[in-house]
């Protein structure tokens, strides 16, 4: 039996040299009038194992060897299509824009059974961890965990139908199988993928495949989309940083408490701002051109009122953009660029405009952080709300510890954080779920709670479970600097929330509801820095404990 690992080559590629990344000669692969492909090998030299260091002290290092990579590609022609037969290193041969993105993932899902999966890599849009999940007997798809409004499938293993597909096969971009195939028998093998490759039938057995799929980062596609996001960012430029569709967030979970204000330079005496924003940026640099080198090469550095840096990101990954091209819609989030289907778009759309709206108008955000806010608007209440913010309930298990809520009162459970990406609201939102579904169904979850609320408010529920929640409704408050009506969330974020509303109505809640807290426009403008300060360099920072 043979391993092949074959990518599609993009059917603009007409030539094999279109899609070789360095400059070697390809051999031509012939066996009498028969030519079976042109191969392209890159030699490598012999050095010393990695390991041979540990040793050198004790043994002579000629007596350890010597370790030899190898990198080849068989460019293989099938139907005026390119195919790529990567061997060792050969993947690093290819230019990266040069080959179909999901080849080998689409291939393995039209050639097996829903129930025939062995392995599925799986991300969430709304981080950067990849997982994989595997199982001891072929299984079907939802076994493994997919939840199909929040998870992207990068790539599946699975067992075909027909034999002659190959024992197993392994999708992502490349398609990874086994076969008896050799050389002269594999154009016969490729057209069988090719032709299941432009097979429509998994929409039938995995139809939620397409809701959204994560581009290749140096992809064709990928490319093109920076290059009109650009063009946006040209506009934002002549309307001091304000454009449709693109704005700054802050990409990571951070502590809000050590922040102060945010700086786009390491300049004297730049000041800061008191939210991450696109305005911000181009006040920083407003000669820039606003190209891809200088997103990339730029940083966004959140600091204390020292003007120590706490965290920093590159722009490039703060910036969300949301667009239409070609009658399709793309996503740019933490990095990443996302096509999202228009079907799949449409109900997230929908959804987002009928979440109900929390009718009490919650204070205008003027404070130091969401700790002294949370303080103050119980302060302001005049008894209606409790403070439960930080008072951590040591449940145990899976959760460990977990806030009930931010802010209580009158059978509200008030959720509250600063705007950010999508992870940064999805984990608001993933709290509120886990707050919610310990109400209605941890034994503990009420004592614990009434520990830690004034007795004014304290919980009358049963120590016995489930409850009844009915009564109970769950608001999310997101901090918001934009003037605009409304409360625009970055896309992925509103598809969290839509999950999230659904289990938390699911378990018998009354309500979940959405509330824009307002910034004072005042805070929102630069600060100038006191005269002579000098921000922190890197050097200093992590003396300090920085990241």
């Amino acid at each position: 039996m043979n391993n092949y690992s074959v990518y599609l080559l993009r059917e603009d590629i007409k030539t094999d040299y279109d899609a070789i990344a360095v400059q070697v000669a390809g051999i031509p692969v012939v066996d009498g009038a028969s030519h079976y492909g042109t191969l392209f090998v890159k030699p490598t030299a012999p050095r010393e194992p990695k390991w041979s260091p540990l040793f050198t002290p004790f043994v002579d290092k000629k007596k350890l060897g010597n370790v030899q990579s190898s990198a080849a590609v068989l460019i293989v022609p099938v139907d005026k299509r390119l195919f790529a037969v990567t061997f060792g290193q050969g993947r690093h041969l290819l230019k990266p824009e040069a080959f179909e993105e999901r080849f080998g993932l689409l291939v393995t899902l039209n050639s097996v059974r829903q129930d025939a999966l062995r392995s599925v890599d799986k991300r969430a849009f709304v981080d950067d961890q990849n997982s994989r999940v595997q199982t001891s007997q072929a299984s079907a798809a939802l076994e493994f965990g997919i939840d199909i409004e929040r998870d992207l499938i990068r790539g599946i293993v699975g067992y075909p139908d027909a034999p002659e597909m190959g024992r197993r096969l392994s999708g992502s971009d490349a398609l990874n199988f086994t076969s008896k195939a050799d050389i002269p028998e594999l154009r016969r093998q490729l057209r069988r993928y090719l032709r299941a490759y432009s097979s429509t039938d998994y929409k039938e057995k995995f139809p939620w495949v397409d809701q959204v799929r994560q581009l290749r980062p140096k992809g064709q596609r990928a490319v093109e989309l920076d290059a009109l996001m650009v063009e946006k960012l040209k506009i934002a430029w002549k309307q001091g940083g304000r454009v449709e569709g693109c704005w700054l967030a802050i990409p990571d979970v951070v502590d809000w408490a050590r922040i102060a204000g945010f700086k786009f330079t390491r300049k004297k005496n730049e000041g800061m701002s008191s939210d991450l924003h696109l305005p911000g940026l181009v006040q920083a640099y407003p000669d820039a051109e606003p190209n891809i080198e200088f997103l990339r090469s730029r940083q966004a550095f959140a600091v204390d009122e020292e003007q120590w840096t706490v965290e920093d990101w590159q722009v490039y990954r703060c910036i969300h953009c949301e667009l239409e091209d070609g009658g399709k819609s793309y996503v740019l989030s933490a990095g990443n660029w996302f096509e999202v289907h228009d079907d799949f778009a449409a109900s997230i759309e929908e959804f987002y405009a009928n979440i109900a709206k929390f009718p009490l108008e919650l204070p205008i955000y003027n404070h130091d952080d969401e700790a002294a806010y949370n303080q103050a608007l119980v302060d302001e209440s005049n008894g209606a709300w409790c403070l439960m913010d930080r008072k951590l309930l040591n449940v145990g298990g899976v959760h460990d510890k977990v806030e009930f809520c931010d802010v209580y009162g009158a059978k509200t459970l008030l959720h509250i954080k600063h705007y950010g990406s999508s992870s940064v609201l999805g984990h608001l939102f993933n709290q509120g779920l886990v707050s919610a579904e310990l109400l209605k169904s941890d034994k503990s979850f009420v004592q614990l709670a009434n520990e830690k609320i004034d007795p004014a408010h304290a919980l009358d529920l049963p120590v016995d479970v489930p409850r009844d929640v009915k009564d109970y409704k769950v608001v999310f408050g997101v901090i918001s600097q934009s003037e605009a009506p409304g409360l625009h969330l970055p896309f992925f974020a509103k598809v969290v929330l839509k999950s999230v509303c659904a289990r938390i109505l699911e378990r018998g809640f009354g309500e979940v509801m959405l509330a824009k807290i307002s910034v004072d426009q005042d805070k929102v403008k630069v600060k100038k820095l006191p005269p002579g300060k000098k921000p922190a360099k890197r050097g200093q920072r992590m003396a300090r404990g920085g990241h």
